[in-house]
């Protein structure tokens, strides 16, 4: 199969500290991940858990330390060269430029990521509806609520139209109600083939709603910087509150038997 995201045995860690007094933090620890297209991804994830640097590995913003990221069936690779098109990422961060309002916010996207001009207000119109925002297109950034700031991020990564989507949970203060709107509207996409990965917060959600059955899901956690199996939508069927469950309490299913046995880096 050709998957639209393939991670094998990744790594990543980081230098903390200052010069003299300084440690390696190993974020991410031999992560395997591979996403089908037309399929869901969550991935339960707690506070500073490694979440957003295993998104930016997959999209390929981040160079990993050892391991591989290959996308769409292409060539392995470790950093951005050769990245190809049709990856989104979308953040759970405030935009920068808050003087804007929504549409020009979503104007300025579509410009930075260097879309066709032919199209792009077509583009723009249509992200703005299918994440709920064309309504209130004309409010300024700066005077958004999360529910709003999560509908925006979506909407951006909505622009290129891509095969492959990765988001790095919803805004703060985004509700259950307007998440579970905007997971409709990837379900739509991974209903076209596309492959969609969400971390965070409303990861377990895709398996506890039970309108996703003609989507392919998967519930996964990352727990001390590795990605194993969580739960199956029977589970989650059977005890409707997995939505609430702490990620401590969540069951954790044996490590996949993909896992490596190499030992982690040094530390420097």
């Amino acid at each position: 199969m050709s998957y639209c995201l393939s991670m094998c045995g990744v790594w990543k860690s980081y230098d903390a500290g200052v010069r003299g007094c300084s440690a390696t933090v190993t974020v991410l620890r031999d992560v395997h991940l591979d996403v089908a297209p037309g399929e869901m991804v969550g991935i339960a994830a707690a506070p500073v858990s490694g979440k957003t640097t295993l998104l930016m590995c997959a999209a390929g913003l981040l160079r990993t330390d050892r391991g591989y990221v290959a996308w769409f069936g292409g060539l392995p690779r470790r950093g951005a060269s050769a990245r190809p098109e049709g990856i989104a990422l979308a953040g759970d961060r405030p935009f920068p430029y808050g003087f804007l309002t929504i549409r020009e916010a979503v104007e300025y996207a579509a410009i930075v990521r260097d879309l066709p001009l032919r199209d792009s207000a077509q583009r723009v119109s249509d992200a703005l509806e299918r994440a709920g925002l064309g309504a209130i297109s004309h409010r300024r950034v700066d005077t958004l609520e999360g529910n709003a700031l999560a509908r925006l991020s979506v909407a951006t990564a909505l622009l290129s139209r891509p095969r492959l989507v990765l988001i790095d949970d919803f805004a703060p203060g985004c509700d259950a109600d307007t998440a579970a709107e905007l997971l409709t509207v990837l379900r739509s996409l991974a209903s076209d083939g596309a492959g969609i990965v969400v971390a965070g917060r409303f990861a377990t959600r895709l398996l506890a709603d039970a309108d996703l059955a003609d989507v392919r899901t998967r519930c996964l956690t990352l727990v001390a910087g590795r990605v194993e199996p969580a739960c199956d939508r029977a589970e989650v069927a059977a005890r409707r509150t997995a939505v609430s469950v702490p990620l401590a309490h969540t069951r954790v299913a044996e490590p996949s038997s993909r896992a490596s046995a190499a030992r982690p880096p040094e530390a420097h």
